[in-house]
């Protein structure tokens, strides 16, 4: 760790909160991960070494605490002091989005995208029986094709095809990432070719309204309008 060896508690909670990769475990945490495994999954670039520095970094300055679970493998959960990092990270989410360019394409990860997409999910948007959805990313270099199964009782995202779509969404990785941050709307996405659209229109309603925005994008304005 870093040390400013100052008094000034801006520089002290910078020596903890500022080394790589720390605040985006405390973000993981704050989403609900508790394992290894679901914290993994929100940074898939993050090496098992440096997860586990990082946990016991965090468990040592009381931030965190873990208990064993099933199997062996244990269970991480924030303590008071790192849940009131929660308002701090996302005020920090909404200055990136507001004031920061565009990620570049090199920062796109279809993966990545999708896990962020699903876990936000309205379900309670979602109907009953599985809205199934096939996405195709045209210039991922790899994982390009998704499988989605949307329903109130679970969602499911899977790389590759599996049988017929009730949805399917072809888009660049830009588009719809623009979309998802805000930066777009749904209807310039599907007037320039970048996102296309094909199935039943009340499916592909319901994909659009329960797909939502990042928790980090501005409100949606109805000036915005529909692209169904």
């Amino acid at each position: 760790m870093y040390r400013y060896e100052q008094h000034c508690p801006v520089a002290r909670a910078a020596e903890l909160l500022t080394e790589p990769w720390t605040l985006l475990v405390v973000r993981e945490l704050l989403s609900g991960a508790q394992l290894r495994t679901e914290i993994v999954r929100g940074l898939p670039k993050m090496s098992a070494s440096l997860l586990g520095a990082r946990l016991r970094t965090l468990q040592d300055q009381d931030l965190v605490a873990a208990a064993p679970g099933a199997g062996g493998d244990h269970r991480y959960r924030l303590t008071d002091a790192g849940r009131a990092l929660g308002p701090i990270v996302e005020q920090l989410g909404h200055w990136g989005q507001r004031w920061l360019a565009e990620p570049p394409l090199g920062d796109l990860d279809p993966e990545l995208l999708v896990y962020d997409i699903c876990r936000e999910i309205d379900r309670a948007r979602l109907p009953a029986q599985p809205l199934i959805v096939q996405v195709d990313f045209a210039d991922a270099m790899r994982q390009r094709h998704w499988w989605l199964a949307l329903s109130a009782d679970e969602v499911v995202a899977r790389p590759g095809a599996e049988g017929t779509a009730t949805v399917r969404l072809t888009c660049t990785l830009s588009a719809l990432a623009g979309v998802w941050l805000g930066r777009r709307s749904w209807l310039q996405a599907v007037r320039d070719r970048s996102i296309m659209l094909g199935g039943d229109t009340a499916a592909v309603r319901t994909l659009i309204d329960c797909l939502g925005r990042s928790r980090y994008a501005p409100a949606a304005t109805p000036a915005e309008g529909s692209p169904v």
